[in-house]
């Protein structure tokens, strides 16, 4: 089986792209730091996820061959606030107010939203299947800083 992650995109709130019928939201681009970037676009083999569980997160999976990286998630995620490096789900794009993790202000940010309800449907159209092929396509270096 293959996914395709689509972003369409890069701004200072994250991320986002789409992935079949979901909305995803990912960290800025940082250049493929660990916990504070979203990954590069895949080579064209793309990445190998496979099924784990989490102690944090429970059953979901794990976005393998990423160079320099690991521990990299899809789980339920509404804003860039919530992940270190992984990928969320949500039903639709829409904003919500959270705490900048900066800041530490009351801000709006561009967000996926019913990340749970996302998650937890994706997860069941994944049954059965403990290994999948992920092609994340979009931009990333220079063009995938939000400006």
């Amino acid at each position: 089986m293959e996914q395709t992650l689509t972003r369409f995109a890069p701004t200072k709130d994250g991320v986002f792209g789409r992935m079949g019928p979901w909305q995803t939201v990912e960290e800025e681009w940082q250049n493929n730091l660990p916990s504070i970037s979203c990954i590069p676009a895949s080579p064209p083999e793309g990445y190998i996820c496979k099924r784990v569980q989490s102690p944090k997160f429970g059953n979901t999976f794990e976005v393998t061959n990423v160079p320099g990286r690991s521990h990299i998630l899809f789980h339920a995620l509404n804003t860039e606030e919530g992940t270190r490096g992984c990928i969320g789900l949500g039903v639709r794009l829409g904003v919500l107010r959270v705490t900048d993790e900066d800041s530490g202000e009351k801000v709006y940010k561009l967000a996926g939203l019913s990340s749970r309800v996302a998650m937890d449907a994706w997860l069941q159209t994944m049954e059965g299947i403990d290994e999948f092929i992920l092609h994340v396509v979009g931009w990333e270096g220079e063009d995938y800083v939000a400006k």
